[in-house]
């Protein structure tokens, strides 16, 4: 019975695994060593330009709705990119890329995914890593519990200056054992960043310097507890499995975040040459709604030139979100929601744009 059985069984793992192989280009990333995360670092960023947010959160509502699309669509084992902060951690956890690349315009950005890496090492749960986001004590929370059980023990949790020292003191120890060529300068804003989660905690808003409009956006506990359009949990926080996937994926050092313009010189060309030198290719690309700001400029050009540069699989798609004052009503808008999160072909966007179409940016979204 034995030998009837075993043969076939281990001849479909060789298959299966040979398969998941073939579909996974980027698979051979298995980690990523602390030299060579520095370097990458180091080597693909160029120098930070201006945006008027410190955009510690996003402000996109609808940036679940899409996980299922997603994970139809993307394959795992290839290589994500985005922009922005913790949002890029939910679609990275649901779609399980072998290599995440976050390029964003300001320093602070890459400094916040830098303390959130960190925060991410010193948390053995959700429970921890959240009381630690905030400088709260850690609550007693069973692993099984609901995101929103969790939450609430965290809101619920004493805090104090105490707490917030001593939790800084760990981070910039994390932080400095890292090798990172963090400066002065780095460190302070690092510690602004994280004054700023303690002091405002699961109630901070998305807010644009200047423009007194944070009552505009959502607070940092509505967006974790957001659902796909069926009303699922998808954030990365939302079970205790998912957290620790990302953990160890940011303990093997695979998520690079960058300094970065979307029209740049630099960061998006030393990106696609060092993926194409290793035979790796880009599945997804979340731009948020940055085209919006590029698109007309003339900036938009070397945007185009950019993306062109990544070496993309034929499926490859963006992530967008578009703001219902940026245009006409989107078909697939959700009532409630200012934003639309959209799941769009590269290579159609790329043979529009060859071909003249894209007029308007209305027709880059739709």
């Amino acid at each position: 019975m034995k030998k009837v059985f075993l043969a076939p069984l281990f001849i479909s793992i060789l298959v299966l695994a040979s398969f998941q192989l073939s579909q996974s280009p980027a698979t051979a990333v298995s980690s990523v060593s602390r030299a060579e995360f520095k370097q990458y670092i180091e080597d693909w960023s160029e120098p930070e330009g201006y945006f008027d947010t410190d955009n510690f959160i996003s402000n996109e509502t609808s940036y679940l709705h899409v996980i299922p699309e997603l994970q139809k669509q993307v394959r795992p084992g290839s290589v994500y990119l985005g922009v922005g902060p913790d949002q890029n951690f939910s679609y990275i956890a649901r779609t399980k890329p072998a290599l995440a690349i976050i390029v964003d315009i300001r320093r602070q950005n890459m400094l916040q995914h830098l303390f959130m890496k960190a925060l991410f090492d010193l948390s053995a749960s959700r429970a921890e890593y959240l009381a630690r986001f905030f400088a709260r004590e850690v609550p007693v929370v069973s692993p099984a519990s609901s995101l929103p059980e969790v939450l609430r023990s965290v809101r619920q949790a004493r805090t104090s200056e105490t707490v917030y020292q001593r939790n800084l003191a760990d981070v910039k120890k994390k932080l400095s054992e890292s090798g990172l060529n963090l400066t002065a300068t780095d460190m302070m804003k690092i510690e602004y960043v994280y004054r700023s989660f303690h002091d405002e905690g699961l109630d901070l808003r998305f807010s644009s310097i200047g423009r007194n409009n944070a009552s505009n956006y959502p607070t940092f506990e509505s967006l974790m507890l957001q659902t796909d359009r069926t009303g699922k949990m998808q954030h990365y926080l939302a079970d205790e499995e998912t957290f620790l996937w990302m953990k160890r994926f940011q303990s093997e050092n695979r998520l690079i975040p960058v300094v970065g313009d979307f029209a740049g010189p630099h960061a998006f060309k030393a990106v696609g040459s060092f993926l194409t030198k290793k035979g790796w290719k880009v599945s997804t690309f979340y731009t948020s709604n940055v085209e919006y700001y590029l698109f007309g400029q003339a900036s938009w050009k070397s945007y185009i030139q950019n993306v062109r540069a990544l070496p993309v699989l034929p499926n490859a798609v963006f992530i967008r979100a578009y703001f219902s004052g940026a245009g006409p009503a989107h078909p697939l808008s959700v009532a409630g929601h200012r934003s639309t999160s959209l799941v769009q072909d590269i290579g159609a966007f790329l043979a529009d744009e060859k071909a003249g179409r894209l007029r308007e940016y209305w027709d880059v979204v739709n």
